[in-house]
Parts: structure tokens; C-alpha cells; sequence
């Protein structure tokens, strides 16, 4: 999917609906896995990063709810799309980071634990990478509030 992300910027740049020089992936949940993951792998194709709820540590997210991203429905479902899921995860990667990203998380979240962001930032700083991690006090995985 993540390749997906990256031919959809490289199509909209070629057709001159974007900038290739100017765009940023933003994402919330998956979408925010999708944004740490982009600027842990992709830093040709994108200039910043926003991770709002995103999971950074695919393993520990698995052993907190079996059934993100339908894994429960099929026991090894996200293990068969990436046997290594510590390879794919941005947390074991902080030092390939390659662009500033914005790290937004609630910490009442409940569907993706907030220590998904927290130790994500934590790993970004010790690798000296540009972030900024902001925490909602009274925020949910929707932000309702």
C-alpha cells in the first residue's frame, strides 16, 4: 500500500495537480502509520510528515488488539502481508528519517495507544531528527473533543 502512496504523488505530480517539490503526507490511524512509514522510507518523495493517532510499532500493536486491521479475522492476515513486521515498523527505523514531521496523538486514545506516539518521538529525538510531538490532554483516536 505504501508504494501505492507513492506512485499516486508521482501520477498527480506528472499531471500537474501537485508539486513534486511541495508535498507532505498526512494521515490519521492507518493513515498515520502511512505518514510515519513515508518519511521513514520516502524522503524523495515527500518534504514533511504529519502522524496524527498513527501506530509506529506494528509488533506492540498486535499484542495490544489482535484485531487491528482485521488481523483477528484471519489469524496471520498482517504477518502475510509482511512476515517482518519489526521491518515495516518506523519505530526500529527512527534514523532513516529523513524530513520534519508533526506527531499528533490524544491521550485518552483507546483504538491506537498513545505510547505508539510517544515512543516514536522518543526514538526520533535520540536519532536527533527534526519533530514536533503534541499531545491532547483530553483527546480521542477522533480527536472528538
Amino acid at each position: 500500500m505504501q508504494d501505492d502512496l507513492t506512485d499516486a504523488v508521482k501520477w498527480a505530480a506528472d499531471s500537474g495537480l501537485a508539486d513534486a517539490k511541495r508535498v507532505c503526507i498526512v494521515g490519521g490511524s492507518y493513515g498515520g502509520y502511512a505518514a510515519f512509514r513515508g518519511a521513514q522510507r520516502d524522503g524523495a518523495v515527500y518534504r514533511c510528515a504529519v502522524s496524527f493517532a498513527g501506530v509506529s510499532d506494528m509488533p506492540a500493536m498486535l499484542r495490544y488488539d489482535g484485531s487491528f486491521l482485521n488481523g483477528g479475522r484471519n489469524k496471520d492476515y498482517l504477518r502475510d502481508q509482511a512476515p517482518d513486521l519489526k521491518a515495516v515498523s518506523p519505530i526500529y527505523g527512527a534514523a532513516q528519517f529523513s524530513m520534519p514531521i508533526l506527531i499528533m496523538h490524544g491521550k485518552k486514545d483507546t483504538v491506537v495507544p498513545v505510547k505508539q506516539s510517544r515512543d516514536m518521538a522518543a526514538k526520533l529525538k535520540a536519532a536527533g531528527k527534526p519533530y514536533v510531538y503534541i499531545e491532547q490532554p483530553l483527546g480521542d483516536h477522533h480527536f472528538s473533543r
